[in-house]
């Protein structure tokens, strides 16, 4: 069976009338639904995608780098699916278009500005869906083909005004082709195949003899051949592109079933081969993967298949140096070498596949709080809901039932009507099949996952509630206590759902990395692992004539990030319960509702020009960009090289116009990002990467500034000592220092351990490494001891002088931390060991219970303070020590792999490689009891941080 991937939305839509309404969304770099149609260039700098995720994106086509997301208006159910777009030769415009409107009424087409995403033109009143849309080779002319009876329109891209049509079609027209000359194909449902001259009058209508439904079409270069693909046929066929008469059919052996059909099509750039992709498939390597086919001599010669895609092929194409790039179902998309057949690019999306046929693999324990499951074609994963980490072990918890206590559920799996002890039940939705089924412990309700929905029926098969799954639930499972099931939807999260009437209660998203986890609830309330806040955050509509904002939950982390509410919620089995307990012991107010987000948005900025990927040979680059501010004036702007911040300007007012600035930048190729704040908080990060061209100036080596603070013998009695934290950070410094004539030009270290780490030294030293580090150097800041959070959710980094009873006063707050990372001009990188085992205070009154470092890790992180963050574990955890490595085990990790154990360069260690062998040691030092994190703010590239004598 063809896997293909419904729409991820993550709560419930309302129609683009009400536009203040804002929706929560997934926010993977990769799409989250198939993938219609690709699209590039002339030059083939760019790859437009078009999902119905309901969003297109912009990638590089070297490097398949993300550029850029377009969004359009979207609303609730098809509202807003994109089946087609298209990018101008010239790749300064794109369009997109589909169910771009509400059910039962016209359709648009959006024109976005393509270097800065901003919606420039909506092309409205089509009578029905958009199935394709295509520039005419000159880029005069936009086409598009539409659904039903409704056959084609033709715009004017200067205007944007209609400037022909044929509405003479009796089916869908879902494919159209320019050829070299101008002339435009069209294929219909109606079985007709028509020919329009360069001014789309019509030049020959043709029956098709291949099947009744011709679905694709391509012409050859030299616009002498026309291939067309069916949907309801394998054939395919190569024309006369002036007579449409019928000159041969390629070979089609093993893709000769309308299942293992090859119905997208396209000619190779010099026109010697014929390409095709769509449903074959072989199986290769524990899978089975869908093949592009090549034939020579333009379709009439033999042809080798080659491996492409995870799924169905829905759009395939060439770039003008030849090679093929396609896009599909998984949803994926790649570029072949047209010479090897090998692929040089393939993005595919990242979650975890439910989809097994073994629904044993999905199990959830007594009460609730731990899940397992094993994604296909992958390990067993579990996670439990209390220490809030990906195990990847199996869950010893139990798998569903279909037979239990005397109650047999039968004929149910992939099933339109399942059976209760024989007797056919009728609950589903018309034409909706059941995916999965399990039965309570006490034998008195069962639950069906199906495509749309979550039914819950009592022992004698009558409906007791159902509840929208938006995804096909693929496994189920009802806790033993009864109180909640937990499902498996084809989306790769899973949800909690209260048993008593269905209310979904908390969706998790674990990325496949296994590193990075966000877990939510219907309002937005949420509790992310470090570098996984943002895999969530809210769209915004702006109304049916402008782009769609977005704003990842990190913008408004202050309201929304909320672990210790999470923590309640499946014992109170209540939303607005679960928050109230937890604002009663933080002793925080209530917080605003999701339709509160649109009164108290950060800004938004987008850099107008230079566009991202420019070549510049000067050092000084004049940026034009524009500020909105729907909900407050700007009270900041501040601009970022490569992460760090050069310049920062205050009070400026959001207008229409454009605001210019000149930017010095290095002698190399680098990011300008430029961010705004309001009273609400800051926007995301406009970035653009800048290629430099111009002369090279001599390399020289920066300074290193470190701040390296350890405490072990903490001054006051109710303070728990430890045994090796001030040995960290003289071992540390130690380490480091032999940088001094390698990598760095110079070491500069202040040290402070026991009696002189004390808060206002650490202040001192906080503004020591501010001030001295220049934005040619880099800075990093080590700290090793106690951390501790209060309830009232206030993090203090606990020096030798702590009171108990006066942190305030004698303590050092996370946000010094913070603000002295963002005004800091160099590279910074953090290392925090302040989870040690054992609580910090004898007398544990203060003790929320463990510190919350993954909130301080992301707060580093953003773009906005551009650290790079190095943790010794997660929130969860604690991290330890052992009289055999005389250190903690994070230090004992990092210092082997500054000293030449993480190099993966001949003789460099660079942050990401760091990360990785310390994550590697530290989970065998503690036999996986500890896991650290390392995150990366979006807007600064890895670099290195040591080398390695000879």
């Amino acid at each position: 069976m063809h896997r293909i991937l419904l729409i991820l939305l993550l709560c419930s839509y309302h129609s683009l009338a009400q536009q203040s309404e804002p929706i929560l969304t997934l926010n993977t770099e990769m799409h989250t639904a198939i993938i219609r149609r690709i699209d590039s260039d002339a030059e083939g700098k760019y790859i437009l995608t078009v999902s119905n995720d309901k969003t297109a994106k912009l990638w590089e086509t070297t490097t398949g780098k993300l550029l850029r997301t377009y969004r359009p208006p979207r609303g609730e159910g098809n509202e807003g699916m994109l089946y087609a777009g298209a990018l101008s030769p010239d790749g300064k415009l794109v369009a997109v278009g589909g169910f771009s409107g509400r059910s039962g009424q016209d359709k648009n087409i959006y024109i976005f500005n393509a270097a800065t995403g901003e919606l420039i033109e909506r092309i409205e009143g089509l009578a029905n869906v958009i199935y394709d849309l295509e520039f005419s080779p000159n880029g005069y002319y936009l086409v598009a083909a539409l659904g039903r009876s409704n056959g084609i329109r033709v715009y004017r891209t200067n205007t944007f005004s209609e400037f022909a049509r044929d509405s003479d079609y009796g089916g869908n027209s879902l494919n159209i082709a320019f050829d070299s000359r101008g002339r435009l194909a069209t294929v219909s449902y109606d079985g007709y195949i028509r020919l329009y001259d360069n001014n789309f009058s019509l030049l020959k209508k043709v029956k098709t003899t291949g099947g009744k439904k011709p679905f694709s079409l391509a012409f050859s270069p030299d616009a002498t051949l026309l291939a067309v693909g069916y949907n309801d046929s394998p054939k395919l066929q190569v024309l006369d592109a002036n007579s449409l008469q019928l000159l041969y059919e390629p070979d089609i052996t093993s893709a000769d079933k309308r299942s293992d059909r090859l119905n997208k099509l396209t000619f190779s750039k010099d026109g010697q081969q014929l390409i095709a992709g769509g449903f074959h498939d072989k199986y290769e390597n524990g899978g089975r993967w869908q093949q592009i086919r090549i034939w020579q001599d333009k379709g009439k010669g033999s042809y080798q298949d080659y491996t492409a895609a995870d799924n169905t092929i829905l759009d395939v194409k060439t770039l003008p140096n030849g090679n093929i790039y396609y896009a599909g179902g998984q949803p994926d998309w790649g570029i072949l070498n047209s010479i090897t057949g090998k692929r040089t690019v393939y993005k595919v999306i990242a979650l975890n596949d439910h989809k097994s046929t073994n629904r044993f693999h999905f199990k959830l324990n007594h009460d609730g709080f731990e899940v397992g499951l094993m994604p296909l074609g992958a390990s067993a994963l579990s996670f439990n809901l209390i220490n809030r980490q990906i195990m990847t072990s199996a869950s010893t918890a139990l798998a569903y039932k279909d037979n239990w206590k005397g109650i047999r559920i039968s004929d149910w799996e992939d099933s339109y009507q399942p059976k209760l002890a024989n007797k056919a039940l009728s609950f589903l939705e018309q034409y909706e099949m059941c995916r999965s089924v399990d039965i309570a412990e006490d034998a008195q309700r069962i639950v069906f996952g199906a495509n749309w929905n979550i039914y819950c029926l009592d022992e004698q098969g009558n409906l007791k509630w159902k509840t929208a799954s938006q995804s096909d639930a693929f496994a189920v499972n009802i806790a033993g206590n009864g109180k909640v099931l937990a499902a498996a939807p084809s989306d790769g999260t899973v949800r909690w759902y209260r048993m008593s009437d269905g209310e979904l209660l908390l969706t998790l998203f674990m990325h496949p990395d296994n590193k990075r986890w966000v877990i939510w609830t219907p309002s937005g309330y949420y509790d992310a692992a470090p570098g996984a806040e943002d895999l969530i955050g809210w769209h915004v509509n702006q109304g049916a004539d402008r782009e769609a904002k977005y704003y990842p939950a990190s913008r408004f982390r202050f309201t929304y990030y909320r672990p210790d509410m999470i923590d309640r919620i499946l014992e109170e089995l209540d939303e607005d319960k679960a928050l109230a307990k937890a604002n009663a012991v933080a002793n925080r107010r209530n917080t605003r509702t999701r339709g509160d987000i649109t009164n108290k948005l950060p800004p938004s900025v987008r850099i107008l020009s230079p566009s991202s990927g420019s070549r510049v040979a000067q050092n000084q680059v004049r940026l034009q960009y524009r500020l909105e501010s729907p909900a407050g004036e700007v009270t900041g702007v501040k601009i970022l090289v490569d992460g760090r911040p050069i310049s920062t300007e205050r009070g400026l007012k959001p207008t229409n116009r454009p605001i210019d600035v000149t930017v010095s930048i290095p002698s190399s190729s680098c990011k300008v990002s430029i961010l705004a704040e309001n009273e609400h908080g800051t926007s995301e990060a406009a970035t653009i990467d800048l290629l430099w061209e111009g002369q090279m100036e001599l390399l020289f080596k920066p300074t290193l500034y470190v701040l390296a603070i350890g405490v072990s013998d903490y001054a006051h009695e109710d303070v728990n000592d430890l045994d090796y934290a001030a040995k960290d950070a003289q071992d540390f410094v130690q380490v480091i220092q032999q940088q001094e004539g390698l990598l760095y030009q110079k070491v500069s270290v202040k040290l402070l351990t026991e009696e002189k780490a004390t808060d206002d030294n650490i202040l001192d030293g906080f503004d020591w490494i501010q001030e001295e580090t220049t934005q040619h150097d880099v800075a990093m800041i080590f700290f090793a001891g106690h951390g501790k959070e209060t309830n009232s959710s206030t993090f203090y980094f606990l020096p030798h002088n702590t009171n108990p009873d006066r942190l305030r006063s004698t303590a050092i707050m996370k946000d010094q931390l913070r603000e002295t990372v963002a005004t800091i001009a160099g590279k910074v990188v953090v290392f925090l060991d302040a989870c040690h085992s054992g609580n910090a205070m004898k007398s544990t009154s203060l003790e929320r219970g463990g510190p919350d470092i993954n909130r301080i890790v992301n707060e580093l992180m953003s773009a906005e303070n551009g650290a790079i963050t190095f943790t010794s574990s997660t929130s969860r955890q604690k991290s330890l020590e052992d009289v055999r490595w005389q250190n903690g085990a994070f230090t004992e990790a990092l210092l082997e792999g500054l000293s030449g154990k993480a190099a993966t360069y001949p003789d460099k260690v660079t942050c990401k490689a760091l990360d990785v062998y310390i994550t590697k040691r530290v989970k065998e030092l503690t036999d996986k009891k500890q896991a650290p994190t390392t995150t990366y703010p979006a807007n600064v590239e890895d670099f290195p941080i040591a080398i390695i004598k000879d």
